[in-house]
């Protein structure tokens, strides 16, 4: 390997850290937690609620979760006087924003359609396509996060091959409910995720 091509390939591994540390601080462990704080409240209020009403409760969950996120970016970007909008960043979100976006319009679609059963295949795309949004920036983002995908992109695969193709399963998610099974994913998962970021991880680490 020639001098050239060693330094080229140690700017790589830089910018490929720089942008995973990016990455990483938008869904940091605090973020984590507050999300999955706030999902399990949501889960709590929408548990009698059904359609618009049900979603409503979700949507603003997501709503405080997004603006502490922001919030977090922001301090944090101060804190180490680096710019908001990196590189990084922008990479994440031209992976993340298709999945997140095709997949909250159509459980949006469902829960307009008034159809029995509407919540439950709502928050089975809902889910799904969060896990299929964490892994489209799986080249740049640290390994937990990509767990943390995974874990989505499984339950979401399972609950809706359950509402589809397996009645045997029908039982069991008509028992935890659609707020039951967003609040085991978005709050179970996320605080999860969030105690093992925050305990494990040095808070201006590119995440592990």
């Amino acid at each position: 390997m020639t001098t050239h091509q060693e330094a080229a390939e140690q700017l790589r591994v830089i910018r490929t850290m720089m942008e995973r540390a990016t990455i990483f601080r938008a869904l940091s462990g605090e973020a984590a937690l507050i999300g999955g704080a706030m999902s399990l409240a949501a889960g709590w209020i929408s548990e009698d609620r059904h359609g618009w009403k049900w979603g409503s409760v979700w949507l603003g969950g997501l709503a405080i979760v997004l603006v502490f996120a922001i919030w977090q970016l922001l301090r944090a970007a101060h804190a180490h006087k680096r710019i908001v909008w990196s590189h990084g960043l922008k990479v994440a979100l031209r992976g993340a924003t298709p999945s997140l976006v095709v997949g909250g319009f159509v459980g949006l679609l469902y829960l307009r359609s008034g159809m029995p059963g509407a919540e439950m295949l709502s928050a089975c795309f809902w889910i799904l396509h969060y896990g299929l949004a964490l892994l489209a920036i799986r080249e740049f983002a640290p390994k937990s996060m990509i767990w943390l995908g995974l874990a989505f992109l499984i339950v979401g695969l399972a609950a809706l091959a359950g509402m589809t193709l397996f009645q045997t399963m029908q039982p069991m998610l008509a028992k935890v409910g659609a707020s039951g099974l967003m609040a085991i994913t978005f709050g179970g998962f996320h605080l999860l995720y969030g105690a093992a970021i925050v305990t494990t991880t040095r808070r201006d680490g590119p995440g592990a």
